[in-house]
C-alpha cells in the first residue's frame, strides 16, 4: 500500500501534495495534535481515516505565541494548537533559535515573535538556558556530540568490527540510479566525499565517468579497492575532506554528496559546504542526498531543509530540490535530493 505524505513547509502551512495546501482548519489541528516522533526518528500523524508520514522543511509545529502560567510554559502554532513545553527538552540552535519537544512529543521552533515573548517574560536568561520561577530551563546547542566522528579511527573499528556497517547499503543510493540516466551528463570528471566502499563512485565511473573516491578511512578504501579496483577510470584516495590538495581546487564537475554531511561533526558542516565549492570549476554542480530528520546525537547527524538551504544557499543556485520518495524502507520520507549549480 503507497505512503501517504502530509508536507509542512517553512512557514508551517500543510500539503497533501506540493500544490494542494490544506485550508480546512479542524482537519490541520488535528494533523498537528497527532503528530508523534517515532523511535526511528521519523514523523508521523494521523487522522481516524489515514496515517501520514510528515516531510517538514523545519521542525513540524511552528510556535507563534507562548503564554507562561506556574512555571509551565505554553506554546501556541500558527493553526490555533496549544501544547506544552517539556522543560527538560529545550535547545538552541546555531543560528539561535530557540527549540524543543512538547510534553507530547512533537518538535517545535520558535518564531522570533514567540522568542522575544519567552525572553520577556523570563526572570533572567544566559547562554545555557533561562530561569522561570524558581526554575532553571536549560538550552544546551541542538546537537549532541556523541562519538568521535572526527577520528579515522572511530570508522576504522566500525569497518573491522562489523561486515556490513549500518551505513552500508551495498548498492548506490536510489536517488542516484533513479536521476543520472534524467540528467544526461557529458563525460564529467566526479568527486566522491565520504566514499566508503565505493558503490556510489563505481555507479558513476561504469556510467562512463572519470571518477576520484575519497575517504579517510583505511579500510574503507581498502575494501572500495578490493570491490572495485579493476575499474580503469575510478581511483580511491586515502585522505581527510577538510585537507584535499590545493591543486584539486576548479578541478571537478561534479560532487557527489552522500552520508558525508551527517557523518561529520556538525560544527564542520559549513566547511564542508565551502569544500564543495572550492573544488568544482566555475560551472560545476553538487549533487546530493542528505538525511532530513529531527535527529540530535550521531552518526548520522540529522538536519532539517531549512538548515541544509542556509548553509548552501549562498553557494549555489537550486536546480532541483525535493524529497526522495523511492528510497530504501528505512530512509522513506528521511532523504532530500538536491541538485545545485555554484555561484
Amino acid at each position: 500500500m503507497a505512503r501517504a505524505y502530509l508536507i509542512i513547509d517553512e512557514r508551517g502551512d500543510f500539503f497533501l501534495q506540493p500544490d494542494k495546501m490544506l485550508t480546512n482548519l479542524d482537519l490541520i489541528q488535528e494533523l498537528e495534535r497527532n503528530l508523534k516522533f517515532n523511535e526511528d526518528f521519523s514523523l508521523t500523524t494521523h487522522t481516524d481515516e489515514e496515517e501520514y508520514w510528515v516531510e517538514s522543511f523545519d521542525h513540524p509545529l511552528m510556535i507563534v505565541k507562548i503564554k507562561i502560567n506556574n512555571e509551565q510554559i505554553f506554546l501556541t502554532t500558527k493553526h490555533q494548537v496549544t501544547f506544552e513545553a517539556d522543560p527538560k527538552k529545550w535547545s538552541v540552535d546555531e543560528w539561535d533559535q530557540f527549540n524543543g519537544l512538547t510534553t507530547t512529543g512533537a518538535p517545535f521552533v520558535l518564531s522570533e515573535v514567540a522568542q522575544g515573548k519567552l525572553f520577556n517574560s523570563v526572570e533572567s536568561f544566559d547562554d545555557d538556558g533561562f530561569t522561570l520561577g524558581d526554575k532553571y530551563i536549560p538550552t544546551p546547542p541542538y546537537f549532541i556530540e556523541s562519538a568521535p566522528v572526527e577520528d579515522s579511527k572511530f570508522w576504522g573499528q566500525i569497518y573491522e568490527a562489523e561486515q556490513n556497517p549500518s551505513w552500508n547499503l551495498n548498492e548506490p543510493a536510489e536517488a542516484f540510479k533513479d536521476m543520472l540516466p534524467r540528467l544526461k551528463l557529458p563525460k564529467s570528471r566526479i568527486l566522491v566525499l565520504g566514499c566508503g566502499e565505493g558503490h556510489d563512485a563505481a555507479f558513476f565511473a561504469r556510467a562512463g565517468h572519470l571518477v576520484t573516491a575519497v575517504d579517510f578511512s583505511a579500510e574503507a578504501i581498502e575494501r572500495g579497492k578490493n570491490k572495485y579496483g579493476d575499474i580503469a577510470n575510478l581511483s580511491f584516495e586515502k585522505m581527510n575532506v577538510f585537507d584535499l590538495p590545493q591543486d584539486w581546487n576548479y578541478s571537478f564537475d561534479l560532487v557527489v554528496e552522500h552520508t558525508c554531511f551527517c557523518a561529520i561533526p556538525p560544527a564542520q558542516r559549513e566547511d564542508l559546504v565551502k569544500v564543495y565549492r572550492r573544488v568544482l570549476h566555475e560551472e560545476g554542480q553538487l549533487l546530493a542526498v542528505f538525511f532530513t530528520m529531527e535527529k540530535r546525537s550521531g552518526p548520522p547527524y540529522g538536519a532539517t531543509e531549512w538548515e541544509i538551504r542556509e548553509r548552501t544557499k549562498n553557494h549555489f543556485q537550486y536546480l532541483f530540490w525535493g524529497r526522495l520518495r523511492n528510497s530504501i524502507d528505512r530512509r522513506m520520507g528521511q532523504e532530500l535530493f538536491v541538485l545545485g549549480k555554484k555561484r
